[in-house]
């Protein structure tokens, strides 16, 4: 007599048999396999390769890929920040005058209570030390105001011009230099920074001012550019005047570097953005008339590219990591298995022949 649990688990046998049907992997009773010595080695060789390539994979993953993408500048950005380090061997930083111009009609200068200019002046000795702890303010003798009219007109305080004198004879007589330091905002049009010597054009226009003074004549710009950039740093940024020194030996001569700037969008790993500028650089310098018809200056002349440059250095994605994973595992288990199948078939025909 067959109960009604008998059929039921007749059924299942048979439902399990049918599923088991599409299996792809046939597995045979365990007294059927044997475990040899070739096969423990090429188990430990398959071992070795996923754990090197596992290794590295992950390295690849964490290393930052670099892709970049150039396209049309189409937005409307912030003014333009530069970023300054600069010193001068043989110029006194009562002398030092920097002057910001450009097409848009900007015509600023440290002198003449410059807007968005932050610069620091530290006075050097004639061996390049640090002079004193504070750092050198240059007084403000210049303002440009509005004449009324439509256009403007220069105020000069002659007070403070007659002290800013005073100081550049004496750092001159001392031979001293200056460390030049800071920032500067600046439209984003072509323009320049025009870094020489105060003119005082006061004193020139109404000699009799100086009264027993006079106009130091400094001719040396030698100079060593310690950083010059256009926005915050981004890893890996190369800016190609950094560290650059020119040092004049014989004759004084003006300097000019043409940088072509290029706005830069840096995507990071964590996904802040950092929107900053890169540089290409051409240099050109020229002596100076003996006449006198030219001041001694260093000057940054820059323009803006329409192109922008986009640094995006994210890892790939996890889904990709995990990918790459499995190909690695499911490729050294495919290698050793073809490779344990062939050792072993080597090893039964050696014992086939020794055996014969």
């Amino acid at each position: 007599i067959v109960t009604c649990d008998e059929i039921a688990k007749g059924k299942n046998m048979g439902l399990g048999r049918t599923i088991a049907a599409v299996s792809a992997y046939a597995r045979p009773e365990a007294h059927l396999t044997t475990k040899t010595a070739h096969g423990a080695a090429v188990t430990l060789c398959g071992v070795l390769l996923a754990v090197s390539l596992f290794l590295h994979e992950t390295t690849h993953f964490w290393k930052l890929h670099t892709v970049t993408k150039m396209s049309v500048d189409m937005e409307r950005r912030h003014d333009l920040p530069i970023n300054i380090d600069i010193s001068f061997q043989a110029v006194p930083c009562a002398v030092l005058s920097i002057d910001v111009l450009d097409i848009s009609g900007t015509a600023e200068n440290d002198a003449s209570f410059a807007k968005g200019m932050e610069i620091h002046k530290i006075r050097l000795d004639a061996n390049g030390k640090k002079v004193g702890k504070a750092e050198y303010v240059t007084p403000q003798s210049q303002q440009i105001v509005e004449d009324g009219q439509g256009g403007a007109m220069m105020n000069v305080n002659v007070p403070m011009a007659m002290k800013h004198l005073t100081e550049m004879e004496e750092e001159a007589d001392r031979h001293e230099g200056c460390h030049l330091s800071g920032t500067m905002l600046v439209h984003r049009v072509a323009g320049r920074v025009h870094i020489s010597v105060h003119q005082q054009v006061v004193f020139q226009v109404l000699p009799q001012l100086l009264n027993g003074h006079h106009i130091p004549k400094v001719l040396n710009m030698s100079h060593t550019i310690h950083h010059l950039s256009f926005g915050p740093y981004f890893p890996g940024q190369v800016n190609p005047l950094t560290g650059y020194t020119r040092l004049l030996r014989d004759a004084p001569a003006q300097f000019k570097y043409f940088l072509k700037v290029v706005p830069t969008q840096y995507f990071g790993r964590l996904g802040g953005v950092t929107e900053t500028h890169q540089y290409s650089v051409t240099e050109y310098a020229a002596p100076i008339p003996a006449d006198g018809s030219k001041a001694p200056a260093l000057d940054f002349m820059y323009d803006l590219s329409p192109i922008v440059v986009t640094l995006n250095e994210r890892p790939p994605s996890v889904l990709h990591y995990l990918v790459r994973m499995s190909a690695v595992v499911g490729g050294v288990f495919a290698i050793t298995r073809l490779i344990d199948r062939n050792v072993h078939w080597l090893f039964v025909r050696m014992k086939w022949y020794h055996g014969a």
